[in-house]
């Protein structure tokens, strides 16, 4: 029924949805890079005081924190520059947009997440070896208060960006929120590591830097598994297709819908649809009411970018299937024997 980007000059709401859309989403856009920034400045300052604190404290968990906010620093820049592509307009030679590019982003963020996990397992296992070998001296207590104040920092940042992830439909901003969580359980391991040394046993300092490990490997990779899906047209989902067929049949001239398809783009979704509407509509009629189904899934449903409306003939002809009701809503366009 339509292409990508097509406009409904004869439907002025439709043209005015288009249009709180754009701002809409560049609302969005604004806000997610807003984020972003903040989140960049605050992890140039949390490697600063981990790094610090680590050295002065003697906490080699601490310094391996630290190591894992100096790589959020790194793919924070990366983010930037990864939304501002993402929110080009769509051109001639990405009739599609650029929605696409925030996956890859996610994927590049999730492979950067994954090599810090395995540096910070690697630096942590000679430490575990040097202490069982030559003994390891207990940190510096000042490590703990450091350690608390990250922690109540960190939560604090997974709570508000998961939340705007959520409003903003930003994959990006999930992918963050998912690394500040991650970053809450692995201060959280240096916490408990810093305290075990206190009361007498040292070598939990180190051995929690291999908890950290494992824990940002494990975000890495499920960072990485999401953006693959998104980038290999992934199917939406069957809870997300419900939502479409429920609203198709609210179409009473329906009489069947025949296939629904969804696919992830970036942080949008493609739908294509086929409906079957009784055998003797005029094409006026049923590329009416088509185009009533294209403009209500993607009004009703954000995250939807374009909807695919293609009809199909039903053997069931309109007077045996339809209602008075939808008969006059079509009134004008029924082919009359």
């Amino acid at each position: 029924m339509k292409t990508p980007g097509d406009t409904n000059t004869s439907d002025t709401g439709k043209s005015d949805f288009g249009h709180t859309e754009r701002l809409s989403r560049e609302v969005a856009l604004r806000g997610v890079m807003r984020i972003t920034l903040f989140t960049l400045i605050s992890n140039i300052f949390l490697t600063a005081i981990k790094g610090i604190a680590g050295v002065l404290a003697g906490s080699a968990a601490l310094i391996s924190d630290a190591a894992n906010s100096a790589s959020d620093v790194f793919y924070g820049i990366i983010v930037m520059l990864g939304v501002r592509i993402a929110s080009r307009e769509a051109d001639e030679k990405h009739p599609y947009g650029y929605e696409r590019f925030e996956s890859l982003v996610s994927m590049f963020l999730g492979a950067v997440v994954t090599l810090a996990g395995l540096f910070i397992g690697f630096d942590g296992l000679q430490k575990v070896w040097q202490g069982a070998t030559y003994g390891i001296e207990a940190p510096n207590p000042a490590a703990l208060w450091v350690a608390a104040l990250v922690i109540a920092f960190k939560t604090f940042m997974y709570l508000f960006t998961r939340a705007r992830a959520k409003k903003y439909r930003s994959d990006i901003l999930a992918a963050a929120a998912a690394d500040h969580g991650s970053d809450v359980l692995a201060t959280s391991g240096v916490f408990i590591g810093i305290a075990a040394a206190q009361v007498g046993w040292p070598i939990m300092d180190p051995i929690a830097s291999l908890v950290i490990a494992v824990l940002i490997i494990r975000t890495g990779i499920s960072i990485i598994h999401k953006a693959v899906g998104q980038v290999t047209d992934q199917s939406a989902g069957a809870d997300f297709d419900q939502r479409v067929h429920d609203i198709i049949c609210e179409h009473k001239e329906v009489t069947s819908v025949d296939m629904i398809q969804s696919r992830v783009f970036g942080d949008r979704i493609y739908v294509d649809v086929e409906i079957s509407l009784p055998c003797d509509y005029t094409i006026c009629a049923a590329h009416s009411i088509g185009d009533e189904i294209h403009n209500e899934i993607e009004a009703r449903i954000p995250e939807v970018k374009h909807c695919m409306v293609h009809i199909n003939p039903s053997e069931v002809a309109e007077g045996v299937h339809t209602s008075k009701a939808s008969k006059a809503r079509v009134d004008g366009f029924i082919k009359t024997p």
